[in-house]
């Protein structure tokens, strides 16, 4: 480092971390919550694709359910979470509406595939 002595370079005492734009902390956390909810979401999603009897520790006999059924059990699901009582400190309820999530989201993609193997395809008829 020119115009700098060795002691300069190392003294890390009096260093200061300098942010030359506005941040919003709340609003960062926010964004970064938002994109961890749908990892997670998907993630697990995923997962109940690979292996649709993990539905079974959501509700015994949600492997087998139409997607219809499964979805109209996965919004119930998370009224039911939304309506639950929550500690102050945010912890406890997090994981059973992250599950009823993923639950609707790979129930819509169970049904939207479902519909597109029912339509004909061109010139098969």
């Amino acid at each position: 480092m020119p115009n700098r002595t060795a002691a300069q370079v190392n003294n890390h005492d009096n260093a200061q971390a300098q942010v030359s734009f506005p941040v919003n902390i709340e609003a960062a956390f926010r964004a970064q919550a938002t994109r961890t909810v749908a990892f997670l979401v998907k993630h697990r999603a995923r997962a109940y694709a690979k292996h649709p009897m993990m539905l079974e520790t959501i509700s015994p006999g949600l492997a087998a359910a139409a997607p219809e059924t499964v979805i109209a059990m996965a919004k119930q699901l998370m009224e039911t979470e939304s309506q639950a009582p929550r500690r102050w400190f945010g912890f406890g309820g997090e994981v059973p509406i992250l599950n009823a999530k993923a639950v609707l989201l790979f129930a819509r993609a169970r049904r939207r595939t479902a519909r597109t193997r029912a339509l004909p395809v061109a010139g098969s008829l």
